[in-house]
């Protein structure tokens, strides 16, 4: 059996050791300081940089966060975002190009041990496709907090030229789900954020907190989503259907839905919203488009996750494109 742990991606991304919290002090000269190039910036113990704080039981490291409260908590995300927009540009732009082909081939199947942040394998794969497997791995799991992804405890590697990711549960309840990713590398950072944070959106929204996934169609006392299942009255995907789309979505793109891919469903307009609502300021228009992001202002958990998210992607982003050179 084949077994890598977080040190692989030490090697690959100069990933650090990084305690995350709701409280902690950052300025923005602070957080400018972490996008400078790894050579520049001064490294602090643990091995992260300065305005950084150590997350132990992940091995990672994140910006140290200033908010406390919901307010405090989208003043303090909506202030990372105007930094890293200024110097990398829009978090949120996508140029992958598909291919013909759209077959999907498994190549690599791993356990995840979240716990010890371990990935392992009995299949036969080499010690460079091994490590370069765990770098797509722990490149997920550095922007997802890791309770935030608990359930999810199977990897798989891939060959398409249509797919990026997907997510998909194993077993007959979603107790369990995969993360399959992509054996070609996303060229830009900015697209991997995106695609990243959809297939998270697809977890939360979807797990078996959000689902019931004993009740069948004709059973389901609330709203059912073809290709979903039975959504608990509370679900944050049945508020958002119940939102934008009871009725039928909307025949045009601008105005009413940040790509064209979200114009596919329901669950895949709720999971480009929710890459949009993390990776750009808050709206301050009206338009349906905007209305979708706003959608998820509504909870407060889920702008304390925008702000520990992002605190995670400040320092994914210095540390990707300072081997990429550019965006």
């Amino acid at each position: 059996m084949k077994i890598v742990r977080l040190l692989v991606l030490l090697a690959v991304f100069v990933l650090a050791s990084c305690d995350e919290g709701l409280n902690e002090g950052v300025t923005s000269d602070e957080v400018n300081a972490s996008q400078q190039n790894v050579e520049e910036i001064e490294l602090i113990d643990n091995g992260c940089y300065s305005g950084e704080v150590y997350i132990e039981h992940e091995d990672t490291c994140a910006l140290s966060i200033q908010c406390s409260d919901y307010e405090s908590c989208i003043a303090w995300g909506n202030e990372v975002l105007a930094t890293l927009e200024d110097n990398y540009g829009s978090l949120v732009e996508e140029e992958s190009v598909g291919t013909d082909d759209d077959s999907l081939k498994v190549i690599a199947k791993y356990d995840v041990d979240n716990g010890d942040e371990v990935i392992y394998t009995d299949d036969d794969v080499t010690d460079e496709q091994l490590e370069y497997h765990a770098d797509l791995w722990f490149s997920y799991a550095w922007l997802i907090p890791e309770d935030q992804r608990e359930d999810m405890n199977k990897f798989e590697v891939f060959e398409s030229g249509q797919t990026l990711a997907y997510v998909q549960t194993h077993d007959d309840y979603a107790e369990y789900w995969t993360l399959g990713m992509n054996n070609e590398n996303i060229e830009l950072a900015s697209e991997t954020l995106v695609t990243y944070l959809h297939e998270y959106a697809h977890l939360l929204s979807l797990r078996s907190t959000e689902v019931d996934y004993w009740e069948d169609e004709t059973s389901c006392p609330s709203l059912y989503i073809e290709e979903s299942g039975c959504m608990f009255e509370d679900a944050y995907l049945a508020n958002f259907y119940w939102q934008f789309w009871d009725g039928g979505g909307y025949d045009e793109l601008e105005e009413y839905y940040v790509s064209e891919y979200a114009m596919t469903s329901p669950q895949e307009d709720f999971a480009e919203s929710w890459a949009h609502f993390v990776l750009t300021g808050t709206p301050v228009g009206d338009s349906v488009v905007e209305e979708k992001i706003l959608f998820f202002y509504q909870y407060e958990e889920l702008v304390e996750l925008r702000a520990r998210i992002l605190a995670r992607v400040a320092t994914w982003l210095v540390r990707s494109v300072s081997l990429d050179e550019e965006v």
